[in-house]
């Protein structure tokens, strides 16, 4: 049974894969990428802490 935390946490998973092709691919910076990552795991309130 999939669970709400875990749709949280698979959802936020998701949007680090897509901001980490948008740096390698130099669409945004890597400070931008910080503040995105971490907004975004406020925004999902994903429990997942990404080390890069």
């Amino acid at each position: 049974m999939i669970t709400e935390s875990q749709t949280k946490s698979a959802n936020y998973l998701f949007i680090v894969a897509v901001l980490k092709d948008m740096r390698d691919g130099s669409v945004i910076t890597s400070a931008e990428y910080d503040r995105a990552k971490r907004y975004y795991q406020k925004l999902t309130g994903a429990d997942l802490v990404i080390a890069d």
